[in-house]
This record gives C-alpha cells, structure tokens and sequence, in this order.
C-alpha cells in the first residue's frame, strides 16, 4: 500500500502540472489539492465521485477518480474545506481540509463497503431493480414508470415499503396532484384506471413483507466519463434568501429529497458576461434570478400581476441583444400552483426592467408554452387547445374538451418590435402542447406530447403540417382493450398515459444542420426527425426507464441528453450513434433543462436542478466534444 501510494502521488503531480491547470475551470489561481480513493482492502476505485466545499462557501465542486483512484482538484482558493467521497455500495468518507497559498496538499480516503446501500441508489436503478419477470410484472411496472415519474421521481417512494394501505394513500394522493404541486385537482384518468394494478404491485414488491429486491445500481464512470469538474451553486428559495434548501441531495444516504421542500430553478441560461439566468415556478415571491457564478450571489427579481402578487415562471431564453425572456403566468399560493392565463415578458438586465407583452383577448394565452426565439429576434410558444379563455386554464376532468374550431391548439409568436401577435393553428386539435423548436430553417415546431406527434410551422407561408412519431418498437408490455379505450376518451397530457406512451417533452434543433431533436421520457428514446425529408429515428437510451427529458446541440453537434430519472446527463454522437454517461454528484437532481455556453474551446453545460435548488457547472478536462468534421456538416 505505502508503494501504490507513493506511485500514485507521482502520477498526480504530472497531472496537476499538465491536465488540470489547462483545465478551463474556475478559480484560476490558489492551492491544489489531490489524493487517491482505495476500498478498505487497497485496491482504488475508479469513478468515485470527491466533493470539496469552502467554509461559508454557496458553491460545491466535485471532480472524479480515475483508474488508478487518482482524483485532482482544479486550483482552489486558500482556506478550510469538508471534503468527501461518495460511491454506491460504499459508506461515505468525510475529512477536513486546510489549503493555504498555492501549495498542493493530499488526502487519501478510504471507503468501507455497505450491506444495505439502497438509499444511495438513483431512481433509474430502483426502477432497474423492481421485479419484472412475468408479463404482469412487466406491464405493472410499466404503468409505475409511465405514470409515476413526471412529478416527481419515482424513487423517493419506492426506496419506502407501505401496505396496501399505505400505498394505497400515496397513490390517492398523486391521483389528484399536478405536476406543479397544485393539491385537489380532478382525478388524473391513467392514475384512477391503473391505480389497482400499481397499486397490487407495490404492495406485492415493495411491502413489509416483500423479499429483498436484487439491487442492480449502475456502473460507476470510467476512462472519459471521469474528466468533468462540475461545479454546483446553492439557489435558495425565492422567498427565503440566502437560507440554502438543507435536504439538497448532496449526501446520497440520506436518499432522494422530495420536491416540495427541495425544488426551485426550473431552467437557466447563461448571457454573454457570464451570468446565469433562471426561472422558479415553485417557490413564492421570485419570478426570475441571476446567479453570478464567480461569487455564487443569487439575486432575485419579481414581477408583480394586477394583484400584486409575484408570477411564477417556467422557461427563459435569450435574445440578441442580452435581452431576457420568459413566460410569467399568475400564482395561486392557495392552490400551490400556476393558473395558465400567462404571457410573454422581457427583462432588460441593464436597467433590471420588465416589460410585459400581454395577449389580446382574441386569442388563447401563452401558459406555460415552453419559449424559443428565432434568428430574427421572434418569440415562439405554444398554447394549449380548447376555448378562450376556459380550456387553457381549467383542469377539466381530463377528458377530451369540445374544441372550438378557432382554438384547436398551437403556436404562438410574438414580433416584439411591433407587439403583434400571430396565432398558427395545429391541423388536429389537442387539449395539451409542450415546447416549440426552432430550426435551422426558422421554422418552429411544436409537440403535442400526448399525441405523439409534433407539428411545424414553415414560416415562408405560414403553413402548419404534421409529424407522427412511430410507435415503441419491439415492446413486450401487454396492453389492453380497456387502455385503447381509456386513451380514445381522455385528452392524454405529457404526464401520465397507456402502457405505450411516449411522451415526447423538449427538444432541440441543430442550428448548423438539418434535425432536431427531442427527449420522449416514457418512452426512454432520444428522437430524431430531418427537418427536410421529415424522417424519423428513434435511438433507446443506455438504461431503461431513464426518463430523458430535455436535449441540447452543441457547436460540435453533439447531443446532450438531460434524463430526470437518473442523475446523469447523457451526450450522444450523431456520427458513430453513442452515448457517453456522465454522473452528477446530486441525488434527486431532476432536470429538465440543459443549456450550452458555445465559447471559445470546449462547451460548457449549464443545468438546473429543478429537484434540489441547484444549477451546476460542467467543465471538460480533455477533448470530450470530440466535432463531427468528417461527415460532411461543417
């Protein structure tokens, strides 16, 4: 051991000397700190992920250990820092460290393994884990995956064993909460009509009684997976500033935190000085903030509707000229939700002023349209089907609404030079739209996530056509007389549904090619459709029930996956069709959004952890982002 030890202290001062300080992280300058992560027996462990925090510090930095257990830190500022290493089946190893100049100091750590490691486990491997042996079991956990993983994550339940009674309350209330938390909604129709299957099955696997599940956690990173330094800033809760969320799924024993304590920044964009910009749809008295990643400050800012009380928000983009935007809709803070009368407003970061964009009366609201811009400065959105204004804010029973025929649906955009408004409606109306993209084209397309399909609007002529997304391929889930029923009455939403379900949520276009892209959660597939010939393809995720959510494309062309079910976000090559995993250090991370900073040399990724108040950093430490130079695109 004192041999291995002494070896591998070598190695990690070469590799301070040439891999990290050319590493683009941040600071730039202070103490390094290094060391190896073996298991109680000497042997090191790869892929294990080491956390170090300052004292007083509102940001976390977590590199991981290679295959000789070596970890590296990038330069840190000089003071005193709790460090530790976490790995699934492992008990956590936690020291103190003190940094002073620039000198290098090095802890070595050792983890004991654990009988029962089920609380560190991320919801993709629970799900991974529960019984499907027989065609039951298969369609029953089926059900659980499709339905039970929108809201929230599956695994923050299932890591708890109930009796039917106890499940049987759990379930009742999912049955009547929204995916924004709203409380006492109508029945959801998948929950109500699946609820006795799940509800058996549950029961059966994850009773007090039930036998042991075989744990099957997923791999630690290795080789390239290893060589991120990700970066995570605390995001308080809009209405407690500087008070940090204390269940923040940073110490993986204490398991997968639940949403509403834990939740705020639903997406984040970074501007052109190096801000970050979010929305919180969840917390009151915030509309949008600002983190200054240098500091870690969060600032708030909120704007007030005609009863001055705080809008919510969902998503943001920026314009040209560092404009922000976002869709602000009203905040019942008794119902716990938002109302989807909304519209479109910009903030000018200069003079920390909104401005609002309202929808006239004449057509239907924005909601939570999921926004995108296009080259000439246009807001996109799109609305929800039904009639002005009832359909677009009511709960409705879920069942399929009457359409008026002037409002089935569709997309929305906003010239905001002019104020003007253009309203293109979806050849099939739909209760239920989520995102638009807009492609390299201009041309903006929207989904109809319950249906299965997106539409585009060609932006030459105005006209909207339709794209059908095939169906799973080669399933072997039953599914009945009474789910094709089911789904021909209800109007089917993007968060619950039938055995088949895909339910296709963000997407993203290649602005330098011809797809887009988009995450189909339930149906765990990346999705690629050619903005020319309208073909689709549809790529499976590495890990079943993944729940791949939102998709961004970098300047190489690279894919990047955000999966809500499993605390790693997922970079796929359109060239050689692969995935490569990445770990975040986060339990219960949840996100829903992934933003790219294309700067000079590697990209950088920006998530918000809509599950535990956070938005992380993701810096390359080699030539992870590999371009697709040779096929032909650049």
């Amino acid at each position: 051991m004192p041999k291995l030890t002494a070896r591998l202290l070598v190695a990690l001062t070469s590799l301070v000397a040439v891999g990290v300080a050319a590493a683009p992280v941040s600071p730039s300058s202070g103490g390094s700190l290094v060391g190896v992560v073996t298991s109680v027996d000497g042997r090191p462990l790869e892929g294990v992920a080491v956390s170090a925090r300052g004292d007083g510090k509102t940001f976390t930095t977590t590199v991981y250990t290679a295959r000789d257990g070596a970890y590296s830190f990038p330069p840190l500022d000089g003071g005193s820092y709790k460090l530790w290493a976490q790995a699934v089946g492992f008990d956590a190893a936690r020291v103190a460290v003190t940094l002073l100049g620039d000198g290098t100091v090095q802890k070595n750590l050792t983890l004991r393994s654990l009988t029962d490691f089920s609380s560190q486990l991320t919801t993709v491997e629970w799900m991974s884990s529960l019984p499907a042996t027989t065609p039951q079991d298969r369609r029953a956990k089926r059900l659980v995956g499709v339905n039970c993983n929108t809201c929230h994550q599956a695994g923050m339940a299932l890591r708890n064993r109930f009796d039917a009674k106890g499940w049987g309350i759990l379930l009742d209330f999912m049955e009547h909460t929204g995916g924004d938390g709203g409380i006492g909604r109508e029945a959801l129709p998948f929950i109500h009509a699946y609820k006795g299957e799940i509800l058996a099955y549950l029961t059966r696997v994850r009773g007090p009684n039930s036998p042991p599940l075989k744990y099957r956690p997923l791999p630690r990173p290795s080789g390239e997976s290893t060589q991120v330094v990700i970066t995570e800033f605390d995001i308080p809760p809009g209405n407690q500033p500087g008070v940090p969320v204390f269940d923040d799924g940073s110490d993986w024993s204490q398991g997968i935190p639940s949403h509403y304590e834990s939740r705020s920044p639903h997406d984040a964009v970074v501007d052109r000085d190096g801000n970050v910009w979010f929305t919180d749809q969840a917390t009151p008295s915030r509309t949008i903030g600002k983190l200054d990643p240098k500091t870690g400050r969060v600032t708030d800012y909120t704007f007030l509707d005609k009863d001055n009380v705080p809008m919510a928000t969902h998503d943001i983009a920026l314009d040209q000229s560092g404009g922000v935007w976002t869709n602000v809709s009203p905040y019942d803070p008794k119902a716990g939700r938002r109302t989807g009368d909304g519209f479109f407003v910009r903030f000018d970061p200069k003079t920390e002023k909104f401005r609002p964009f309202p929808v006239p009366d004449s057509l239907p609201p924005v909601g939570s349209g999921l926004l995108n811009i296009d080259s000439k400065g246009n807001v996109w959105a799109s609305v929800s089907g039904g009639s002005r204004p009832a359909a677009a804010s009511k709960d409705a029973g879920y069942i399929r609404p009457k359409f008026d025929k002037d409002y089935p649906g569709g997309a929305i955009k906003l010239d905001p030079t002019t104020g003007q408004y253009t309203y293109y409606k979806a050849p099939t109306p739909a209760g239920s739209y989520y995102g638009v993209i807009v492609d390299a084209k201009d041309n903006a397309w929207f989904i109809q996530s319950g249906y299965e399909r997106t539409n585009v609007v060609d932006v030459q002529t105005g006209a909207v056509s339709e794209v059908t997304f095939p169906p799973l391929a080669h399933d072997d889930v039953a599914c009945t007389v009474e789910d094709r029923r089911l789904a021909a009455k209800v109007d089917p939403g993007p968060q619950t549904g039938p055995p088949w379900h895909l339910g296709p949520r963000r997407g993203a276009a290649d602005k330098a090619g011809n797809v887009i892209w988009y995450g189909a959660p339930q149906g765990n597939q990346l999705v690629k459709i050619d903005i020319d010939t309208r073909k689709v393809k549809e790529y499976a995720m590495p890990y079943p029930y993944s729940f791949p959510y939102a998709v961004a494309v970098d300047k190489n062309h690279m894919v990047w996956v955000t999966a809500t079910a499993s605390d790693r976000i997922f970079r796929f090559d359109p060239v050689t069709e692969k995935f490569t995993v990445y770990q975040l250090p986060t339990r219960g991370s949840d996100v829903r959004f992934v933003n790219i900073d294309n700067g000079p040399g590697q990209p950088t990724l920006w998530l918000p952890y809509y599950g535990t108040s956070k938005i992380a950093r993701i810096e390359f430490r080699t030539a992870t982002t590999a371009t697709a130079s040779n096929d032909g695109r650049r």
